[in-house]
């Protein structure tokens, strides 16, 4: 089904009325991966800031998205608010990967600009967000808070670990290809999420935006994995 979403799942457990099963599953998958990426990439090169910048997107990323898989499922109790933690810690994921492709820049004035910008854009995220929270009432698309939230995610992702990744390709080591293949990989998501694209009612466009995703960030995980024994 395409431009239409199927009627969400409901199951019951222990007289608990929930939903989305298999976005709680496949949150879970993917966030329970990008924690242990996360953990992983701390015990790499202790002390090299790009590594722990990129251990802290794993470990945001993963948390988040594991709530955000608990707040799909139990929606009819918590409401938008389950789905709350999972897009405000989204911004600040993102936001360690922009920190992390940046400080290898070899240009030390593009890096200071590209910093300030990037600092502005995490400001003006956050403050579009909260305004269509508070200030735009719209019953029929309660979702609509997350449009800036996955507007800087898609920016973010494919100027850093995208552009910059297939430049550090050419000028660094060719590891760094891991990075943008992995944008690659992820970037159908953003069209299968905008168009609605639902393969199957128990996998729909939430269910095949997360495979791909968690497919992308472990070619993140690889490129880091292997630039972590040397650059050629």
């Amino acid at each position: 089904m395409i431009g239409a979403d199927f009627e969400k799942i409901e199951f019951v457990v222990y007289g608990l009325n929930l939903l989305e099963p298999m976005a709680l599953i496949t949150d879970a998958i993917m966030g329970g991966l990008s924690v242990y990426y996360g953990i992983k990439t701390l015990k790499m090169k202790k002390g090299n800031s790009f590594y722990k910048l990129w251990a802290m997107f794993f470990l945001f990323f993963g948390i988040g998205s594991i709530i955000g898989g608990i707040g799909h499922t139990f929606y009819n109790y918590f409401g938008l608010l389950g789905k709350f933690p999972s897009w405000v810690s989204g911004p600040i994921a993102v936001y360690f990967i922009e920190k992390a492709m940046i400080s290898l820049h070899w240009n030390e004035t593009l890096k200071k600009r590209l910093m300030f910008w990037f600092n502005v854009k995490l400001v003006l995220i956050y403050a579009a967000f909260l305004f269509i929270l508070f200030f735009v009432d719209n019953p029929a698309k309660p979702n609509l808070p997350f449009l800036p939230i996955a507007f800087n995610t898609i920016f973010g992702l494919i100027l850093t670990a995208g552009i910059l990744g297939f430049k550090y390709t050419q000028k660094i080591s060719v590891k760094f290809k891991y990075f943008w293949l992995g944008i690659l990989i992820m970037s159908p998501s953003a069209l299968i999420f905008l168009f609605k694209i639902n393969l199957y009612q128990w996998f729909d466009k939430n269910d095949f935006s997360h495979v791909l995703i968690t497919i992308g960030i472990t070619y993140f995980y690889l490129g880091l994995k292997k630039l972590s024994t040397g650059l050629k």
